[in-house]
């Protein structure tokens, strides 16, 4: 099985996010593979994508909206077939009210338009709403939540596999 976690990080914050979703996938499953690939960096594994099971998108907020470089990422990526995967999203802010929840579900409308089935990482537990948050400066204090995240949607898609 494999999970990837597509994000872009322009401070640092949803690197951070990213490599803690990763860390909580492989802390409960180990036997998962997970590639976190940041967008803004480098191209995204093609080969990788196809074969996920699940692909957690992340992304900075940036005017009550996801990034540009994410933006940019979804916009090039209409020849890349995600249908029928588990998607998640998570965002990283400066502010709890600058926008978390409607970058969040700008996310998850392009997630829909790939025909994804979205999680909002709340399956069996009710720790997300609809994706995870963390803020700038309290980065530390959200690394469980990021953990648990990573897992719950690691959980969903061995569940939609049979596993």
């Amino acid at each position: 099985m494999k999970i990837a976690i597509i994000y872009a990080s322009q401070g640092g914050n949803t690197e951070f996010a990213a490599d803690c979703i990763q860390d909580g996938i492989l802390a409960k499953y180990p036997f998962i593979e997970v590639r976190a690939m940041d967008v803004g960096d480098e191209a995204a594994d093609i080969d990788f994508l196809a074969q996920s099971d699940a692909v957690i998108f992340g992304s900075p907020v940036y005017f009550t909206s996801m990034s540009w470089v994410l933006k940019k990422w979804f916009d090039q990526s209409f020849r890349i077939d995600l249908s029928g995967k588990v998607g998640a999203a998570f965002v990283t802010a400066q502010s709890p009210t600058g926008g978390t929840d409607t970058a969040i579900m700008e996310i998850v409308r392009h997630m829909l338009a790939k025909g994804m089935l979205v999680c909002s990482g709340a399956w069996k537990e009710r720790s997300f709403q609809i994706g995870a948050v963390g803020l700038a400066g309290q980065m530390g204090q959200s690394e469980k939540q990021f953990e648990a995240f990573g897992a719950a949607v690691a959980q969903l898609a061995i569940a939609r596999r049979g596993g």
